[in-house]
Parts: C-alpha cells; sequence; structure tokens
C-alpha cells in the first residue's frame, strides 16, 4: 500500500491551511465589508487554529476509542481484493513435522538484557540437533538489525518488533521448525500479543530470570552503564519497565544455574512436546 512522504504530508497540511485562510478571510469580507478587518481575521485565525489544532491532537491522542492498531496489519476482512491467501492449498504443518519427525513449537525466550537468552538459546539449538531436531535460532539483536532495523524503542515500536517477529516465527511453526525466539519482550501486553499471533497451543514462554544487578555485571557492552548515563533511551530494567511474567511454562534462574543446567532443563521440559 503506497503512503505519503512526510514532505508530501507537510504539503497538503500547508496548503489545507492556506485553503481554510483564504475560506475564512471571504466570509469575513462578506460579513464585515472591510477588506483590512477581513484579512486580519484571516491573519489572527491562522496562528490560532495552529495552536488549537495542536493541543485538539494532544487531547486525542489520550482517548483510545476509535483507534486502530496499524502494527496489526490488515485483516482478511479487510484486505485487498487483488490478495487471495492460499495456504489451505499449501503442504500442511502436519504433513511438515512427518517429514522432520517432531512437532514444532514456537519457545519464546523473555528476560532482561544480559539475563542469558541468547547464550541458552545458542547452546539449545546445538543440543536439539544433537537430538536429531530441527531448530531455527531467532535472535533479537540479529532481528533489530535486519528486517525490523528501522523501529526504535518505544513501546510501540516494541510492540511492533514482536508483531513481526511473531509472524516470522509463525511461519516457521506451520513449517514444522521449531523455533526458538530470545527477545526482551518486556510487557504482559506484548508477549500475549505474541502469543495470540502464534497460538496459545505453540506458544512456550520460557522466563530466563536473572536480577538486574547481576545483569549489569554481565554487560560487556556497556549498555545499562550508558543508560544509567541517560546516554540511552527507554532501556528496559532502568528507564522502561520490565514485567515478569506470572505464569511462564517453565523459570530458569541463571544467576543459580549455569548454561549446561538451564539447556538440561530445558531440554527435559521440551521432550516429550516436541517428539513426534
Amino acid at each position: 500500500m503506497k503512503r505519503d512522504l512526510r514532505a508530501r504530508s507537510l504539503a497538503k497540511g500547508l496548503s489545507w491551511r492556506a485553503l481554510g485562510t483564504f475560506d475564512t478571510t471571504l466570509i469575513s469580507y462578506f460579513i464585515t465589508g472591510s477588506p483590512v478587518k477581513a484579512l486580519s481575521i484571516g491573519g489572527i485565525e491562522v496562528f490560532t487554529k495552529v495552536f488549537l489544532f495542536y493541543f485538539h491532537e494532544r487531547l486525542w491522542q489520550r482517548v483510545r476509542w476509535g483507534m486502530h492498531d496499524a502494527g496489526s496489519g490488515i485483516g482478511l476482512e479487510n484486505a485487498p481484493e487483488n490478495i487471495h491467501p492460499n495456504t489451505g492449498q499449501l503442504l500442511q504443518r502436519q504433513v511438515r513435522e512427518a517429514y522432520l519427525h517432531q512437532r514444532s513449537k514456537v519457545i519464546w525466550l523473555t528476560g532482561l538484557s544480559g539475563s542469558g537468552k541468547t547464550t541458552i538459546a545458542q547452546e539449545l539449538e546445538r543440543r536439539l540437533l544433537q537430538e536429531n531436531f530441527f531448530a531455527q535460532v531467532l535472535d533479537g539483536d540479529n532481528i533489530r538489525s535486519s528486517i525490523n532495523s528501522n523501529l526504535g524503542f518505544s513501546l510501540d515500536d516494541r510492540k511492533e518488533n514482536i508483531r513481526r517477529i511473531a509472524e516470522v516465527a509463525k511461519l516457521y511453526l506451520n513449517s514444522g521448525v521449531i523455533t526458538i525466539c530470545t527477545f526482551i519482550s518486556p510487557t504482559k501486553e506484548i508477549r500475549a500479543f505474541a502469543k495470540d499471533i502464534i497460538g496459545a497451543d505453540d506458544f512456550i514462554e520460557i522466563y530466563v530470570n536473572a536480577p538486574l544487578e547481576v545483569c549489569e555485571k554481565r554487560d560487556v557492552k556497556g549498555l545499562y552503564s550508558k543508560a544509567r548515563k541517560g546516554e540511552i533511551k527507554e532501556f528496559t530494567g532502568i528507564s522502561s519497565p520490565f514485567e515478569a511474567p506470572e505464569n511462564p511454562a517453565l523459570e530458569i534462574r541463571t544467576d543459580q544455574e549455569n548454561i549446561d543446567e538451564a539447556v538440561k532443563k530445558i531440554l527435559g521440559f521440551l521432550e516429550p512436546i516436541i517428539k513426534h
């Protein structure tokens, strides 16, 4: 779908404002019969309505009624007429799972930066392969530097980041692949959003838990230090909240368990679920 560039949107806004001012000036002339008064009213109206429009918009941003989440994409009921999904005609997930001799699931590792999500995911992927399971890691930093490189770290952008990766994970899921996602996904709402896209039966939430002070000590990239200095805005755990999962499928305490113990624990939990 084509969208206006910012320059085009600005030009449209200015042209609309000019048209509105001309209309006000013309009406004022017919009422007062004075060109000077009409121009004065039109000129004042330009400034007053700019400020009124600003405050009007800010107020409406606080009202949730009637809003559409652009991040959720176009639903099939609103899809363009030339879009015709044909998923029912493709090989089904069960066929792919039978070929791979496994049951596909999405393993969603959530936790603070530095809690050990990526390290666990990498080792888990290797161990699954050794056990003849086909898995794929989708890592937060890798995704951020590629398909989601245009997103920031506001809550809205975080949600869009998760929406996109959840859709990718769902594609892997339907291909029979065991998908390991490593994303901070800081709020319950965002994780529930991903779960809804992927499907509750296939979404396995694992909380990689480590206290904030432990994560900061492990911070080889210096991100926490920069966040505390205000150099990184909206950093989870410092200037942006992290809501711990209330009922994860599994919790891993990486301040109490080493990587080998953590991965063994996860494998023991997963094997009965992913065996075909």
